[in-house]
């Protein structure tokens, strides 16, 4: 089962390296793709074409989560997440995002996300409803949590997709692979750390009104350790977006993670809301 699934990861290398390269050969006859977005917060908007090159995303976002533990005060926080892009030619488009985030319970600490690095990579216009998209990202580990606790030395990955949108809908699939570089298999807390991620990606928006609109985003992670034991997990990501102005919008929303299955083992944990692990958010988005 090992040796399967561990060919299974390098067939999909190569079939992601080899529709990498395809975009070259058919720049000419293609236009921009969509962004592929990262977001663990809100739910992300599938971007049509931008004329500037350059463009600077701020989001502030307040959380908090549901359950009240007994013995101390209410999970709370702020995150303010950075993005940017910046278009170099018709093909490629380089892309850099990071997060700070403040606790707002117990010693209420700040802390720094990992950056992440990459490029957007022109996709085939299969039709005017339908295009491929492509990116690459590295992780750079800036957060205490990658360096004193993971001893993560960086993280590479590939993501391929497809993109439809019409007046109605806008949805989007995309495959992601990873491969993780730490220093050691376990972490200094004795969990053992994956070295190869494939992650499923489901984005949904729905406009209703010019400026109202439903987003969603559903996601599948599988996870190998360093030891080729598998980890399941998902993330559920929620909102009603209204656009205040043309470069400021609102959200309100909800997020859902954890692990796929249940402590069995074999039963399904997949939910929207959970009592004991959903977070509501509440928050501003600025685009420059």
């Amino acid at each position: 089962m090992i040796k399967f699934m561990v060919q299974k990861q390098k067939n999909i290398s190569i079939f992601t390296f080899v529709l990498l390269i395809s975009q070259a050969i058919f720049a000419d006859v293609t236009k921009t793709a969509p962004a592929v977005s990262t977001t663990t917060t809100a739910a992300p908007k599938i971007e049509t074409e931008k004329e500037k090159p350059f463009t600077l995303t701020t989001a502030i976002e307040y959380s908090e989560k549901i359950a009240v533990d007994e013995r101390s005060e209410r999970e709370r926080g702020t995150d303010i997440n950075l993005s940017a892009t910046y278009k170099i030619n018709s093909l490629y488009t380089l892309l850099t995002k990071a997060s700070i985030t403040k606790d707002l319970m117990g010693p209420q600490d700040t802390t720094f996300s990992d950056t992440t690095v990459g490029a957007i990579v022109k996709g085939v216009q299969i039709n005017p409803s339908l295009i491929t998209t492509h990116s690459i990202s590295a992780i750079l580990p800036t957060s205490d949590v990658s360096q004193k606790r993971d001893r993560l030395r960086t993280s590479i990955g590939v993501s391929n997709g497809i993109s439809y949108s019409n007046d109605y809908i806008q949805a989007k699939y995309s495959l992601g692979i990873s491969k993780n570089f730490h220093e050691f298999s376990q972490n200094a807390e004795g969990t053992a750390l994956s070295e190869y991620k494939i992650s499923n990606t489901i984005d949904l928006v729905v406009p209703f009104t010019e400026k109202f609109s439903i987003s969603a985003t559903g996601i599948y992670r599988t996870s190998f350790t360093y030891d080729k034991d598998q980890k399941y997990g998902f993330g559920f990501y929620g909102d009603l977006n209204y656009d205040l102005t043309q470069n400021l919008s609102a959200n309100v929303g909800i997020s859902t993670e954890g692990s796929a299955l249940k402590s069995n083992g074999v039963d399904s944990n997949i939910s929207v809301y959970d009592q004991n692990s959903t977070i509501t958010r509440l928050g501003i988005t600025y685009v420059y």
